[in-house]
């Protein structure tokens, strides 16, 4: 696990160091999703990963409509 100390800018702003960047490919402009779990921690995911787990969760559950296999995620998030 790679972990590193950020720190917040007066007006909220944390940068991702580079060897984060470097491995999970975000590019500059590229777009992100911040969610707050139920743990009170912070996580980081591009659309392209969470389509990614989708497509995964989808596949290992042999579902084919993957608007049900959504539905089913988002409840267990909320759980």
């Amino acid at each position: 696990m790679i972990e590193q100390n950020v720190i917040v800018s007066e007006n909220g702003r944390i940068i991702i160091p580079a060897i984060f960047r470097k491995e999970l490919n975000i590019k500059s402009g590229d777009e992100l999703i911040l969610r707050l779990s139920p743990d009170n921690e912070i996580i980081i995911h591009s659309p392209r990963q969470s389509l990614q787990k989708l497509q995964d969760f989808a596949v290992k559950k042999n579902k084919t409509n993957l608007v049900d296999v959504l539905i089913d995620m988002r409840r267990k998030e909320n759980n």
